[in-house]
């Protein structure tokens, strides 16, 4: 009876850190209906695997090692498949964090087991296992950190690759594991060389995932980026044609205007004045040298009015000649978008305003955009980060900016302070050299 609780409590140790590493990584998704419940029957399901697991190492002693080394697969399945039954989220996310809790539970098994017999040349009894335990805890909790910062959940498409990367991943580990279990008669240093791989490869694995998730947020972003882009490029054609369009319209109206005024059938003078006063606001509101400019500003200055937000601007457009036409209009597109969405949150109309300077400096031009700001200053973290439920489809104006500024070589800084939002661009002379391309 005491082999097999000994049998029974070694393989629950595995199990109950692959239940924990499973859950732990797949707790940023949503519970499923009756969470506790299903928590309860996979807990319970898992303390059967380990109580059937233990009975074949007890009836197969000289085999005991080996079969606890392979029943690591299916506690493995049985920790992910009750993380997907427990956690409404996609079969691949849950493989995902899957590879990540097999490659936890075996580098804190191996560098335990390095310990052990380094010390004791052999398992190290209750010692081994709470050495493992602590080094378990301290991986564990190391992965999920940087894992929360990189992994989206369900904003994030990890792919099919994740899927099959989870197989891999087990299939490595145990091979691993069998090998230090057979080159461990060998002598101890054969034995201890086993671990220390295994160690790596856990680290490597983690390293590897990390990797893959940064790398599918950076291709996710680039293409929402380039679909905005694309979208900006529609919006501005359209902006420039209604513009074109407005122009020549009032142009026809303020020679009217002064035909009618020549004649003497104006009527009241007055009345002719307000006319010819609305119609120069959209005949002659901006000239800054570029005509992409232009039609932003005027854009925005009229939905700037519309919402008692007070509109500042000196900017020479001929500094930015040398950019192109989409990029202009994406850089000053999103950088006026940002700052009206907030000044609209504002509730004092007269605080409401928003300021931009486009000049020329030693060595490059600088763009310098500001509004009122009056959260909390040491928000500054979280520059970037929409405040709108759709977190996937926005947040990405800034991302847009600074990925347009890149482009030229420049630099974008972002600070708030002294009640003050304030966006500042530089970009080197040697962006324009060669003029657009």
């Amino acid at each position: 009876m005491s082999d097999y609780l000994y049998f029974f409590l070694t393989l629950l140790l595995t199990e109950t850190e692959m239940y924990v590493a499973a859950f732990l990584f797949s707790c940023r998704f949503d519970g499923r209906s009756n969470f506790a419940l299903r928590v309860v029957l996979s807990c319970a399901g898992g303390v059967a695997l380990t109580a059937i697991a233990a009975l074949i190492c007890f009836y197969i002693p000289r085999a005991a090692d080996l079969w606890s080394a392979g029943l690591f697969v299916p506690q493995t399945f049985a920790a992910v498949l009750s993380a997907w039954f427990c956690y409404g989220a996609r079969f691949r996310d849950i493989a995902l964090a899957g590879s990540a809790s097999v490659a936890v539970a075996h580098a804190s098994e191996q560098a335990a087991r390095t310990i052990t017999l380094s010390v004791w040349s052999s398992g190290g009894g209750a010692y081994g296992a709470l050495i493992r335990a602590g080094l378990f805890a301290v991986i564990l909790a190391a992965a999920v950190v940087v894992f929360r910062r990189i992994w989206r959940g369900e904003e994030s498409d990890v792919g099919k690759f994740s899927v099959l990367l989870f197989p891999v991943t087990l299939g490595v580990a145990v091979a691993l594991d069998f090998a230090g279990l057979i080159i461990v008669d060998f002598g101890v240093i054969y034995a201890t060389v086993i671990s220390v791989c295994g160690i790596f490869y856990g680290a490597f694995m983690l390293f590897a995932i990390s990797a893959f998730l940064v790398s599918r947020n950076s291709e996710e972003e680039l293409a929402v980026i380039r679909s905005l882009w694309n979208e900006d490029r529609k919006h501005y054609e359209m902006q420039k044609e209604s513009m074109e369009m407005i122009n020549i319209k009032c142009h026809d109206l303020r020679h009217q205007i002064r035909r009618l005024r020549e004649s003497g059938a104006s009527g009241s003078e007055r009345a002719m004045e307000e006319i010819e006063n609305s119609v120069y606001v959209y005949d002659s509101m901006f000239r800054t040298g570029s005509e992409v400019l232009d039609v932003i500003l005027c854009d925005y200055s009229l939905r700037c009015r519309k919402s008692d937000v007070q509109l500042t601007c000196m900017a020479d457009g001929e500094k930015i000649a040398f950019m192109d036409d989409l990029d202009v209009y994406s850089l000053f597109g999103n950088m006026l978008e940002n700052a009206l969405e907030y000044e609209q949150t504002i509730a004092e109309k007269e605080n409401r305003f928003i300021s931009l300077t486009v000049r020329s400096l030693p060595g490059g031009v600088s763009v310098h955009a500001e509004n009122r700001y009056e959260g909390d200053e040491k928000a500054q973290a979280d520059i970037g980060k929409t405040s709108k439920a759709d977190k996937r489809n926005h947040g990405f104006g800034i991302k847009s900016m600074k990925k347009i500024v890149e482009k030229y070589g420049g630099r974008t800084d972002i600070i708030i302070a002294d009640d003050m939002f304030q966006v500042d661009i530089f970009i080197p002379e040697r962006a324009g050299a060669g003029g657009k391309e």
